[in-house]
């Protein structure tokens, strides 16, 4: 294991994780970019499944190709949701859980920055979805 290279956590932790992404992913909140690493981190805590490792090797692939592995591998391994409700309330209770932390003060000035964060970069995403160059 070299210096980079991210240590193992368990594989609950990994899953939560899945699932917050594709409640994101639900909800349009979702920054597919970095799925990639996410996913690799995600195999490194032990998931096994055929679409999270696919992901994790996704660097060439699209953001929506991306997005549908995550979507694939939320539902194999039984963390997606009936409903954009659902995804909506369960996004809901990770924001009120890290806001109720010894470390709200922190937490929320994170949030707010992450939130904007992903407003920029789906606009961004969506104008180079529109103009893409010619030739």
């Amino acid at each position: 294991m070299t210096d980079d290279t991210p240590a193992p956590r368990d594989v609950a932790t990994a899953r939560r994780e899945i699932r917050g992404d594709e409640a994101k992913r639900l909800l349009g909140m979702l920054s597919a970019g970095s799925l990639p690493s996410r996913a690799e981190q995600w195999v490194l805590d032990g998931v096994d499944d055929a679409s999270v490792r696919e992901l994790a090797e996704a660097l060439t692939r699209t953001d929506e190709q991306r997005a549908a592995l995550l979507e694939s591998a939320a539902a194999s391994l039984g963390l997606g949701f009936a409903s954009v409700r659902e995804a909506r309330a369960h996004h809901g209770e990770q924001i009120v859980a890290q806001m109720t932390a010894s470390s709200a003060a922190g937490d929320a000035l994170g949030y707010s920055n992450s939130f904007s964060d992903t407003i920029e970069e789906s606009v961004r995403d969506s104008i180079a979805r529109l103009f893409r160059p010619r030739g």
